[in-house]
């Protein structure tokens, strides 16, 4: 006799009809960001939905398969999935310049909150993020950030070529930054999809 199992439908599209609910509304109010074109913000953004997915698919994962995964972890799975897609759009829509902009306050304090929330994720799952391989992103991850935003200071739009196109320092940084962020999240995926004590 087939099992029946019943899943959580709400669960499962809570991010999708999250951004939905997002989107209608800014075109509702007439809002609409300004959109950076460069190639490396484009490589920046595919980074950040990489992990995203990956945290989305280990959030629905459980949900599917109905492991008793505890509340803790499954919210973690879900925000992780929330703030990698944020950054995202963020990279391709100029968020924190924007917001910046209309709450009078410099952008650099925008991505300082983005900072602090990714560091209280990460506290949350503490064993996980000083778990060799992990760590080792993060701190290429941590790395590159503030290369971007040093080389973003200093040298502006500065350039260098690769393989004959010009790539500005900071996209150069943000981009393998960002991989670098969503290699980790993905290690601690692999980690708990294998794992004995994964319920």
């Amino acid at each position: 006799m087939t099992k029946v199992v019943s899943v959580d439908f709400l669960k499962i599209f809570s991010l999708p009809l999250i951004l939905y609910v997002i989107f209608i509304s800014i075109r509702i109010n007439g809002f609409q960001p300004e959109m950076e074109g460069e190639l490396g913000d484009f490589i920046t953004a595919l980074n950040f939905l990489f992990g995203s997915f990956v945290s989305y698919f280990v959030f629905i994962f459980y949900i599917m398969t109905q492991k008793k995964l505890p509340m803790k972890k499954s919210l973690w799975w879900w925000m992780m999935s929330i703030l990698l897609a944020t950054l995202a759009f963020d990279e391709l829509f100029m968020i924190h310049e924007t917001v910046g902009s209309l709450l009078s306050f410099n952008e650099t304090f925008v991505i300082l909150f983005y900072g602090l929330l990714l560091g209280i994720l990460l506290l949350l799952n503490l064993e996980e993020t000083f778990t060799k391989d992990t760590f080792v992103f993060l701190v290429i991850f941590s790395f590159l950030t503030i290369l971007s935003q040093g080389a973003d200071y200093f040298y502006g739009e500065g350039l260098i070529v690769v393989m004959g196109r010009d790539i500005s320092f900071e996209q150069f940084a943000e981009s393998f930054g960002a991989l670098s962020l969503s290699c980790a999240v993905i290690t601690i995926a692999v980690r708990q999809l294998i794992s004995k004590e994964a319920p």
